[in-house]
């Protein structure tokens, strides 16, 4: 009787109460961890696989990426007409793409002769869309532009035309 007063006023455990639950869960953590350590050592312990005859490397050569270059035309100011009157001007920056340092500088120093090669095939015809006499038709106007700038230099140098400003006045 004396072993029931000390469970109930809280002295000693009954060792069947929850302390093998206690163990158990200690003793499975201890196991994980041993246990992975040791597979981690298994595995980092390994030998390097042995490795076939080292084949000779074939030197791909990457194809070479083109130097692209722009040639500026700022301020391009064309007319827009319809029936032989001045609607409005269009004033646009264009830049001439083309690839590589030299053909950049042909554009360049052609700059003036195709400024003024367009500006005379545009005094006579439109560079508005054919449904809109008000709106600029750019399609038209790039293709006009790289065939006088590649018809200048005699080759085919300008790749492509952005047209990266235009305003209507």
């Amino acid at each position: 009787m004396a072993d029931e007063e000390k469970i109930e006023e809280g002295g000693e455990e009954n060792p069947k109460s929850g302390g093998g639950k206690k163990l158990l869960i200690i003793g499975l953590l201890a196991g994980l961890v041993v246990g992975g350590g040791g597979a981690a050592g298994f595995f980092l312990m390994q030998p390097a696989p042995a490795e076939a005859e080292p084949v000779a490397e074939v030197a791909i050569a990457e194809p070479k990426k083109p130097d692209y270059q722009f040639a500026r035309m700022d301020g391009l100011q064309l007319p827009v007409f319809y029936n032989g009157r001045v609607l409005n001007y269009a004033v646009m920056d264009v830049s001439l793409e083309v690839i590589g340092n030299d053909d950049k500088m042909e554009v360049v120093k052609n700059g003036v002769v195709v400024r003024d090669a367009l500006i005379r095939h545009f005094s006579v015809n439109s560079v508005a869309r054919d449904d809109n006499p008000n709106v600029v038709d750019y399609d038209k106007l790039s293709e006009k532009i790289k065939e006088f700038a590649n018809a200048e230099s005699n080759r085919e140098i300008v790749k492509r035309v952005v047209i990266s400003q235009a305003r209507s006045f």
